[in-house]
């Protein structure tokens, strides 16, 4: 696969600018992943002159590392991230430097605080977003636009988020929250959304298993397919049976959720329709959950994220510096266009985007992990259909 046209770098060391020639990095990455909060970034260079390992001291001016990329020489493009060193090494005689760290969002990894939000909780979200991690920026779902008292029992602000993300429960009875931090063309944006919103979104990005493009499709050079619905569907198949124990009554309960709930961007999911495999019981539900008395949503939450990791797929493709975790994308195979048959290959259809890795050395490509609940196919098969199917 050709990799069209250059890639623009710049890397900046406490406020400097640094000229990096590509042939001095061996490894310069930057993630993104829908399970972290904050991006991170991690860099080795070839530090023949030693000027960034023995000389330039380890203050905090150092700490701080910008960088800004992009396919190609059109700034318009360019995305940026600001980034806060938690590790070095520095390697002797390989001449060798490296740093690893997280996006700089202040705060909100080491301040407990003790407090209660009273109030919306949409409103409460969008607030510390602003307050604390100084993000003006906000995509939190119409989901949590409901009053809701939340207390935080000397919590980072990390750990809170956690928790919500835990247990939360949309107004409508959403569930399969996420919250995480993206950087799109150098903003920063927090996003609290649940699995249905996130599959609402439309389509951002559509790529072509096959060694060059088309039309708007990006190239895919390579692939991996990873089934993991066996294992899921020993946790929990069809049903998720748990137990809670119930102060009203003093007795522990039976509860369930059912998977005819969970959207899909998938037909089918991956789980037969005749598997009577009776689910591992989930036994996480704690002491009490200040959302639903039954702890439905802290399950569900759970259930929801298991199931749409049924089939994963790692692809590696163009440089896109702007491609964040929860975009929605389509894969196609190009011989199944060749052969107007769009469903000759079951992985076809929409994915979301779980983790994206930006690899940057002599050129630029994007590693991207996608996540769905099953297949897409016209044969005919015993799969189990969705019915909450999202197109």
């Amino acid at each position: 696969m050709d990799v069209v046209g250059n890639y623009s770098l710049n890397i900046e060391v406490g406020g400097t600018p640094t000229a990096i020639p590509p042939q001095m990095i061996r490894e310069l990455t930057i993630t993104e992943d829908l399970e972290r909060l904050l991006p991170t970034f991690k860099m080795t260079l070839k530090d023949a002159t030693k000027l960034l390992s023995d000389v330039a001291p380890y203050d905090n001016n150092s700490n701080a590392i910008r960088v800004e990329f992009a396919r190609g020489i059109d700034t318009t493009d360019l995305n940026t991230f600001d980034f806060l060193v938690k590790r070095r090494q520095a390697l002797s005689p390989e001449e060798v430097y490296s740093v690893e760290g997280l996006l700089d969002v202040p705060s909100i990894l080491t301040d407990y605080k003790k407090r209660a939000l009273i109030g919306n909780i949409k409103t409460s979200l969008e607030t510390i977003a602003r307050d604390e991690m100084k993000i003006a920026t906000t995509q939190i779902g119409s989901s949590l636009n409901y009053e809701k008292s939340i207390l935080q029992p000397n919590w980072t602000t990390s750990k809170l988020l956690r928790y919500l993300r835990r247990n939360l429960v949309g107004r409508g009875g959403e569930a399969g929250y996420y919250t995480f931090v993206k950087v799109q063309r150098g903003d920063q944006i927090f996003v609290m959304k649940s699995l249905d919103e996130l599959l609402q979104t439309s389509v951002q990005y559509r790529f072509i298993v096959g060694h060059r493009g088309h039309q708007e499709f990006y190239p895919v050079s390579q692939y991996r397919i990873f089934d993991n619905s066996p294992m899921i569907s020993d946790l929990g198949g069809k049903v998720q049976s748990y137990q809670y124990f119930d102060w009203d009554t003093g007795t522990y309960k039976d509860g369930s959720v059912e998977i005819d709930d969970c959207p899909s961007l998938s037909e089918f999911f991956l789980i037969d329709k005749s598997n009577n495999t009776d689910s591992i019981l989930y036994t996480n539900t704690g002491r009490s959950n200040d959302f639903t008395s039954d702890f439905d949503g802290r399950v569900r939450n759970d259930y929801y994220r298991r199931l749409n990791s049924n089939i994963v797929m790692w692809m590696s493709t163009w440089g896109l510096e702007n491609i964040s975790p929860g975009d929605i994308v389509q894969v196609v195979f190009s011989e199944a266009l060749e052969r107007d048959n769009l469903f000759l290959y079951q992985h076809t259809g929409l994915w979301m985007v779980k983790r994206v890795v930006h690899i940057l050395g002599m050129s630029y490509m994007t590693n991207l992990e996608l996540i769905r609940c099953g297949v897409d196919t016209d044969i005919s098969t015993s799969l189990l259909e969705a019915t909450k199917r999202v197109v």
